[in-house]
């Protein structure tokens, strides 16, 4: 079943703010460590805050689960456009796919049990696509940006090329952490994802 209302109650206030990033992150340690005891009271014990405070904002676990997911994809997503940023536009097509996919790999990379449980906790919900969006971003940041040809124009990528791109990308991402893989991380990994993605972008042309 695909859920999407995350939040009982949205946070507004900064004290409202503070106490769900404290519940999130209390979520986001208690997966990491493994032990089995991820319930709405052991978050809210961890976080510091009333079980009461918790139900506030979150009706169960789930929805916990949900909105550290999201509020880990769009951290991601910010450091590709980050790491983008940082470059002058119209720098090489390589150096922006490894830009891209090196601060992909960092953002899906840390704390990878939670990382782990969040991504079955998305496909559960029936929500993998998200799973997809800061890679779908980054490759738009870095076509837009891409030199220009001769001729001026750039070079155009179909979008049934961007789709298979983008969810190859994705696709191995997941893997190496379902799998807990010692690849992810290491220089080869990185090499390999940007020879795909260069590989795949430049069959449209």
């Amino acid at each position: 079943m695909k859920s999407t209302d995350t939040y009982r109650k949205i946070p507004r206030q900064a004290r409202a703010l503070a106490s769900v990033d404290a519940i999130l992150e209390a979520a986001a340690r208690i997966l990491q460590g493994g032990d089995g005891r991820f319930t709405t009271n052991a978050v809210a014990e961890r976080a510091g805050v009333s079980i009461g405070t918790l139900y506030q904002y979150f009706p169960d676990k789930n929805a916990i689960l949900i909105a550290l997911a999201r509020q880990e994809l769009s951290l991601t997503g910010s450091a590709v456009t980050d790491s983008l940023s940082q470059r002058e536009t119209g720098c090489e097509l390589d150096e922006r796919l490894r830009l891209a996919i090196r601060a992909l790999i960092e953002g899906f990379h840390g704390r990878q049990r939670t990382r782990k449980a969040l991504i079955e906790a998305l496909i559960a919900n029936g929500l993998s696509e998200e799973l997809t969006r800061p890679v779908d971003e980054a490759m738009q940041d870095v076509l837009s940006n891409a030199p220009r040809l001769p001729s001026g124009t750039i070079p155009k990528v179909r979008p049934v090329t961007a789709f298979v791109a983008t969810r190859a990308i994705v696709g191995t991402l997941r893997a190496a952490i379902m799998e807990e893989s010692s690849f992810i991380g290491s220089p080869e990994f990185e090499d390999e994802l940007v020879r795909l993605a260069h590989t795949l972008l430049n069959s449209s042309h």
